[in-house]
């Protein structure tokens, strides 16, 4: 090259550059970051990985794959010292990608549900084990507050009115004695149906209704055959409320109860329509009225004065005591008002008297087991009242559940005794 080429070194040899103050510079500044990668420990870089000529083959991937260079630094031979701590509190040859080994080892219990992580801290909470033994409760229809629970007054009050309505239909005859105890039957129907839907029942309520309401009316017209004749109408019809798709739920249960409320308030509250047919019919009716009202009331009198002795567990109320006090009233009155004063056809002759005090024991045996079976009704359906129409009596099927077995035990003692 020729001598005066820029690139000439001052010491004659060619090709060299000058150095001048920034290649220096340059020069030095590499060096520096050179030997800083050298000495610092801390920073990782890639080991090259030998190819698979030179491994072992697939057997050796894992010992050659790429590590860090303090990783594979740090790696000591068997029996070796651990590597000195430092004074951030990791070794000289970890790296700082490492996650920390935990402090304390925490053990959590294994459950699947939420609701037993949140209870494991409260004692009183039940174990898993508990917890799947338990059944749940069943769902049962909210008892309907008591509604003869309310003044005596009040109780007085509608009963006077509800005797003043009697006696009236039965000083216009027998026809209006029939209008009263239609609607009388009605309304105890209404209560009967209503009470069963709410207890979660679907019975044919329109066949039920128009059953009940022809039962007196077929019975005062046609006899004991109209009775039956209503029943088997009613028997079909409640048959195709299900064959017609009206209802379709549990058509068994539904009809069966439904066929109970046509017997229980319908059947019974006919033989007041046999009863009117007959001579003297509206005496007859009231003749039953008083003898009903009068254990009703010899019974809750005795039995609130000194009533001690439960009388069936299917009532907690009623208690022997009532149970005497009824019975002793019951016969007195028939004594008095049907044997000695004449009301009705039981005592209108002198040699008949002691036909009162007979259909007085017969309302005092039929009496409180007509009351007991609407309590044992009633407590399976979970109601205090059938309703509450009338206060301090609940509803009218809660005043008249004695009366629709009178009526039918009125009839055949006087049919027995040839009253009719």
């Amino acid at each position: 090259m020729a001598e005066d080429s820029p690139f000439s070194r001052p010491g004659g040899q060619p090709g060299d550059p000058p150095e001048d103050d920034q290649t220096v510079f340059l020069d030095d500044l590499n060096s520096l970051f050179d030997e800083e990668s050298e000495d610092e420990p801390g920073l990782p870089s890639w080991e090259d990985v030998p190819s698979e000529s030179e491994s072992g083959g697939w057997d050796s991937l894992a010992e050659v794959s790429p590590r860090w260079r303090e990783d594979a630094e740090s790696e000591q031979a068997p029996g070796d010292l651990p590597a000195p701590v430092g004074e951030v509190g990791l070794s000289q040859g970890s790296s700082v990608f490492e996650d920390p080994a935990p402090t304390e080892a925490v053990e959590l219990p294994s459950v699947d549900r939420v609701d037993e992580v949140l209870s494991l801290d409260d004692a009183s909470s039940p174990t898993a084990y508990e917890m799947t033994l338990t059944a749940p409760s069943p769902i049962v229809p909210e008892s309907r507050p008591a509604a003869s629970s309310g003044n005596p007054m009040a109780a007085i009050v509608v009963g006077l009115v509800l005797g003043g309505v009697v006696l009236g239909a039965v000083a216009l005859g027998e026809r209006v004695t029939l209008a009263v105890l239609a609607i009388a039957v009605l309304i105890a129907a209404a209560e009967w149906f209503t009470t069963l839907r709410q207890a979660g029942y679907q019975p044919p309520t329109l066949v039920g209704f128009a059953a009940v309401v022809a039962m007196p009316l077929a019975a005062y017209w046609r006899g004991a055959d109209g009775i039956i004749m209503v029943l088997v109408f009613a028997l079909f019809g409640a048959g195709l409320w299900y064959l017609g798709g009206v209802g379709r739920d549990r058509p068994l249960v539904n009809l069966g109860i439904a066929l109970l409320g046509i017997s229980y308030i319908g059947v019974t509250g006919a033989f007041g329509g046999l009863l009117l047919d007959a001579p003297d019919g509206a005496e007859l009716v009231l003749t039953a009225v008083i003898l009903t009202a009068a254990h009703d009331v010899g019974a809750y009198a005795l039995g609130r004065a000194a009533g001690r002795t439960p009388l069936s567990a299917a009532s907690p109320n009623k208690t022997v005591e009532g149970l005497i006090g009824g019975t002793v009233v019951t016969i007195a009155s028939a004594l008095v008002f049907i044997s000695i004063l004449g009301i009705g056809p039981f005592g209108a002759d002198a040699g008949s008297r002691s036909d009162g005090v007979i259909l007085g024991i017969v309302v005092a045996v039929v009496a409180p087991l007509a009351d007991l079976l609407e309590s044992t009704l009633k407590r399976d359906l979970r109601v205090k009242d059938m309703g509450s129409l009338l206060p301090g009596h609940g509803g009218v099927l809660d005043r008249i559940d004695a009366l629709l077995f009178v009526l039918p035990a009125t009839y055949f003692t006087a049919l027995m005794l040839e009253v009719i």
